[in-house]
C-alpha cells in the first residue's frame, strides 16, 4: 500500500511539473511564434487552436485543451482588471458561441 502512495505521489509531483511547463510556454508562446519559421508556425497554430473562422468580420478562435482554459482565465483576468481601471498590455480574447460555456 505504501508503494501505491508513493507512486501516486510521483505522479502527482509530474502532474504539476507539466501543468507548469505548459504554463510556462503560454506565456512565452507570442515571443516564439515570432521567431519561427512559416512552417513551424503551422504546427504550432495545429497544436494550440482546433477550428479557426472569420464572423463579422472578426477572427474566431476555437482553442484545444488545455490552451482553452488558459484563454478563459486570462480573458477574465483582463477583463476584472479593466473593470478595476488596471491597465494591460493584454487583450481579451473573443470565442465562438459553443466556447461559452468554458
Amino acid at each position: 500500500m505504501l508503494h501505491n502512495l508513493e507512486q501516486h505521489q510521483n505522479a502527482n509531483q509530474s502532474y504539476l511539473e507539466e501543468g507548469v511547463t505548459i504554463l510556462e510556454l503560454a506565456d512565452r508562446a507570442a515571443e516564439l511564434f515570432e521567431k519561427q519559421v512559416a512552417s513551424e508556425k503551422r504546427r504550432l497554430l495545429d497544436f494550440v487552436v482546433s477550428n479557426c473562422r472569420w464572423a463579422d468580420g472578426e477572427l474566431m478562435i476555437k482553442f484545444r485543451q488545455p490552451f482553452d482554459l488558459i484563454a478563459v482565465g486570462v480573458t477574465k483576468s483582463i477583463r476584472l482588471n479593466a473593470a478595476e481601471g488596471v491597465s494591460n498590455a493584454l487583450h481579451p480574447l473573443e470565442y465562438t458561441p459553443e466556447d461559452s460555456n468554458l
